[in-house]
């Protein structure tokens, strides 16, 4: 964490100005500027109002393959343009760490099903595992549910199985299976998926079907074929402002585009609303010069990658009028030369409150890297 202001400043910085100069300081250090005095306090407060408002972070965890299995994360902060890393315990293990619909963390294991759903993932829960055991769900939450669906490995009776954990009633129940359409695509790779407080989207990836769950109902509903009057060669959802967009590959002649599509709330419409530039595309290309790329998404923004090769990130900003702002983002861990297969990207909005508990209630440090 950066040196503490001098309190002195305060007559000397003031007002708007005060809250100009915040608004270039990083949100890690604004912690220790909202302590000077109330007067500051009031103009951070207003400068993440007015000057430059908090964006969502993109979380990279890396776990060892070894034992004990470490565990390090590190922050993308879109507002000041830096990585942090994030100095803290390492989370326990239970199995191999997994992200799934934006925020959610977990590891699974057939003991045990931890979870965690914090902006930061300082907190998390272990319950009992699922009844069916599952390789590669669909992981998601749901209102006051976690969602686990499909993925079940292939001696189970029903690899269409669906549960969910109430986080109320600390309890499992079942519910009605994926639909039978869903057989040979049940698992998290071929599918993405996306989850508002009321229900959850799935969509397989190659052909655009889409299905919904509702925990409340324990009912799936569908099926429709996303249908953006245009080959899309790989589909993939998230939600956006209370409104699912997708972003899709589209082959174009001999190459291809990325491109951000919002869906209609009630008809699933198609309004584009941008498509990446062409050096970005390129970016996200495997060493066997295939577009591969898995999605974040959080508030207003959207992060890009190659699932295989993430060396590189894309940043979507939907600024609104219909527009996108893109930029790359190289990977931190990358340029360690770290890149690890147990690396996983999570994005959720943290606020100067999230923050302030993890330095002084959990005695975390953020630390800028340079």
């Amino acid at each position: 964490m950066a040196t503490r202001l001098n309190p002195e400043e305060e007559a000397e910085i003031h007002g708007d100005v005060l809250e100009e100069v915040l608004s270039h300081v990083s949100s890690v250090d604004l912690v220790s500027a909202s302590h000077v005095s109330k007067r500051w306090r009031g103009s951070v407060s207003s400068s993440l109002r007015h000057n430059n408002p908090p964006k969502p972070w993109l979380l990279l965890h890396t776990q060892s393959t070894r034992s004990p299995h470490a565990t390090v994360s590190y922050a993308y902060d879109p507002r000041s343009n830096v990585w942090i890393t994030i100095r803290r315990p390492s989370i326990e293990y239970v199995s191999s760490l997994r992200s799934s619909a934006a925020n959610l963390l977990y590891m699974l294991s057939p003991s045990s099903f931890s979870f965690s759903l914090d902006p930061l993932h300082s907190d998390w829960c272990a319950v009992d595992p699922p009844r069916v055991w599952r390789q590669d769900p669909v992981v998601a939450r749901v209102g006051d549910s976690v969602v686990v669906a499909g993925g079940a490995c292939y001696f189970e009776l029903d690899p269409l199985a669906v549960e969910i954990y109430d986080l109320r009633a600390r309890a499992w129940c079942t519910c009605e299976s994926m639909p039978p359409n869903l057989k040979d695509s049940a698992a998290s790779q071929w599918l993405s998926y996306a989850a508002t407080n009321e229900k959850l989207i799935v969509v397989e990836k190659q052909t655009g079907l889409t299905h919904w769950f509702d925990p409340d109902t324990k009912s799936w509903s569908g099926p429709i074929v996303l249908n953006p009057s245009q080959p899309v060669r790989s589909y993939h959802i998230g939600c956006s402002g209370g409104r699912l967009i997708v972003i899709g590959i589209c082959p174009i002649e001999n190459a291809e585009s990325v491109k951000v599509w919002r869906i209609g709330e009630n008809d699933f419409s198609f309004e584009e609303i941008g498509e990446m530039p062409e050096e970005f595309v390129t970016g996200l290309k495997s060493s066997w010069e295939e577009i591969t790329i898995d999605i974040r998404v959080a508030g207003n923004l959207v992060y890009v990658y190659n699932s295989s090769e993430a060396e590189e990130l894309v940043a979507c900003e939907l600024v609104g009028g219909g527009r996108c702002r893109w930029w790359k983002v190289r990977n931190v861990v990358a340029r360690e030369g770290l890149i690890s297969k147990t690396s996983v990207f999570a994005c959720s909005e943290v606020g100067i409150g999230e923050l302030q508990r993890a330095m002084t209630m959990k005695k975390w440090r953020f630390e800028v890297v340079q």
